[in-house]
């Protein structure tokens, strides 16, 4: 009866151990990275415009701007996302009641 429960362990526990080793290795390998965000790179030849350009501009106008831009992109997108399923849902309807049985 023993040998019965060591088979069965080997059999579960060791490739179970290996297959979350090898997981864990390719997580562990590519899950940092992503994690990290996007990597900026700064050209020389522009840096010091960037400090002009700044002083020369509020900022915080722009990044309002740039944020009604993209909800106002997102709130288009929505709207089209919603008549799209509205209209799949009335096709749908419209097939299924179409291939109904006149008689039960």
């Amino acid at each position: 009866m023993s040998d019965q429960n060591n088979t069965s362990f080997a059999h579960a526990f060791l490739p179970g151990l290996i297959l979350g080793l090898i997981i864990g290795a390719v997580a562990g390998a590519f899950v940092p990275d992503l994690m990290s965000g996007t990597k900026i790179k700064v050209d020389p030849a522009h840096a010091g415009n960037a400090v002009h350009e700044r002083d020369e501009h509020n900022m915080g106008e722009d990044l309002i701007d740039d944020a009604q831009a993209g909800l106002e992109e997102l709130e288009t997108q929505a709207e089209d996302l919603v008549d799209d399923a509205e209209d799949t849902a009335e096709d749908l309807i419209d097939d299924a009641t179409n291939t109904l049985p006149d008689s039960p």
